[in-house]
């Protein structure tokens, strides 16, 4: 996924990794480590400050874009396929199969939606 300002590029990984690139230059800017499982989505917030990533260990995580340090580590009940922040990067939405809203700062499940979603 493009950041916002489409400099640079998220990728996940099955080696358990997401890496965050120069879409100009094609360099490696720094890999982001700490899934167990291969990361099956993520994105940037808005704003560029943030990335998000979801993996088939049952966890979403968050991380500093400009400097891939962890932020915040989300639990879920099942693996996660699917993740992205709200347009004012307040709120985060994670699916598989249910979806979760939770708050973008402390992790707080604010809302979940029961069933499978996995669109």
């Amino acid at each position: 996924k493009f950041s916002r300002d489409g400099r640079r590029v998220v990728t996940a990984s099955q080696d358990c990794t997401a890496k965050v690139w120069d879409s100009v230059t094609g360099t490696l800017l720094f890999i982001l480590k700490g899934h167990r499982r291969r990361i099956r989505a993520c994105d940037f917030s808005a704003d560029g400050t943030r990335v998000i990533t979801a993996s088939n260990y049952d966890t979403a995580r968050v991380w500093n874009a400009a400097n891939g340090i962890l932020f915040l580590t989300l639990d879920q009940e099942y693996p996660v396929c699917a993740c992205a922040f709200s347009p004012d990067g307040r709120r985060i939405v994670t699916a598989n199969w249910d979806v979760r809203v939770c708050c973008s700062e402390t992790g707080e499940c604010q809302l979940t939606i029961e069933g499978e979603h996995t669109d």
